[in-house]
């Protein structure tokens, strides 16, 4: 009779179970995916018969890049392929520290608001300061944006751009932007509540002059365009926009992903 030992018992036994995800990236939830920002798209191409079949390999792309968390938005079928279970599966991930987007509270330097980025994106600066000096950091820098406010008689003030003029003399050169209380609105964009907004969608008019500095593409299964517009808005934060345009959606049949390509701006 062949004798087992332990170790060999306990192997077996392990053997035997259930394989749980080995991958580390975690699953959110739409209502948890929401309120945070990707950093970028994945996509896993498999034998799919629905998107969250793919979860353990989006897992596993989602690790690959160095996201903690990933939430699963659309699968297709390839142009491509003989196999009717064939599909992509496209999911944002997340960084741990994903930003997330909830409004900020205002706070003051030198008796001048400094508007948070959704408010400063939103409202039009009556002036845009240039100025230049060595900086240790960035407090420095809001102390010595609020006292040029200040004496422009600025509500509030918004630090633009911090360029490193000079690396070796530490100078820099910084655009601050000066706002009155009661600042009309760009008309460039279109109008939302500006809670928690930090990228805005501008008009199809000034689509047709403004010139993008970028354009992405990504997926997601949308009910309407307002869905699309939020998602697009999350990757124009993600990618440092100021504002965006949602330039093409492609029609794809129901229940799959449909693919949006838009613009950035600055």
């Amino acid at each position: 009779m062949k004798r087992y030992n332990k170790s060999s018992i306990a192997l077996a036994l392990l053997l035997s179970l259930p394989i749980a995800n080995i991958y580390a990236a975690l699953p959110l939830t739409a209502e948890e995916s929401n309120n945070l920002i990707p950093f970028k798209e994945v996509s896993v191409t498999g034998s799919y018969l629905q998107a969250q079949n793919a979860a353990d390999d989006i897992s596993k792309a989602a690790d690959e890049v160095g996201a903690k968390y990933y939430h699963i938005t659309g699968i297709e079928q390839p142009s491509t392929g003989t196999s009717t279970d064939r599909a992509i599966v496209y999911a944002d991930v997340y960084k741990s520290n994903a930003p997330i987007a909830v409004s900020k509270e205002e706070v003051t330097h030198n008796g001048v608001v400094l508007y948070p980025r959704s408010k400063a994106l939103y409202y039009l600066p009556f002036a845009v300061v240039k100025f230049k000096g060595d900086y240790n950091n960035t407090s420095e820098i809001l102390d010595a944006a609020s006292k040029i406010a200040s004496e422009k008689d600025a509500y509030a003030f918004y630090v633009y751009s911090i360029i490193a003029d000079d690396v070796k003399n530490r100078e820099q050169d910084v655009d601050v932007a000066l706002y009155k209380k009661e600042a009309p609105v760009r008309d460039f964009i279109i109008s939302k509540a500006i809670a928690s907004q930090d990228a805005y969608e501008i008009t199809s008019e000034a689509f047709k002059i403004m010139k993008p500095y970028k354009t992405i593409v990504f997926h997601g299964t949308f009910n309407n365009t307002s869905e699309v517009s939020a998602a697009a808005q999350k990757y124009a934060i993600a990618n440092d926009a100021h504002f965006y345009y949602v330039k093409e959606i492609s029609n794809n049949r129901a229940e799959t992903a449909q693919t949006v390509y838009v613009n950035l701006y600055r």
